[in-house]
């Protein structure tokens, strides 16, 4: 949306870089959120599909504490993979993920 808005950039569907050894503590909600979708594809700006699958996106060594809400929270995700997260104190709950029926991953 907006004047850079490019229907060629789809960075919700990109190959991700790397997330690795962070801390989030007393934040007002979220230490951690993928908000809305994060499903990275080989060809980001088309559908899913057999010529167009999902690419593997990892996260490493998060610690999340003594946040208002969550210690981490993500919505809408392809096929990515949390490994050595940490979370203690939250509000809430320490990883809350929400379920789709139309996110496929072969």
């Amino acid at each position: 949306m907006g004047p850079s808005y490019d229907p060629n950039v789809c960075p919700e569907n990109a190959q991700l870089g790397e997330f690795r050894d962070n801390h989030a503590h007393s934040n007002g909600r979220y230490g951690f959120r993928i908000f809305h979708n994060l499903i990275p594809r080989q060809f980001p700006c088309k559908p899913l599909s057999d010529k167009n699958k999902l690419i593997e996106g990892n996260f490493y060594n998060l610690t999340s504490y003594k946040n208002g809400r969550a210690g981490a929270i993500v919505e809408r995700i392809g096929a990515l993979r949390f490994h050595n997260f940490k979370t203690a104190d939250n509000k809430e709950s320490g990883i809350e993920v929400s379920l789709t029926i139309d996110v496929k991953d072969g």
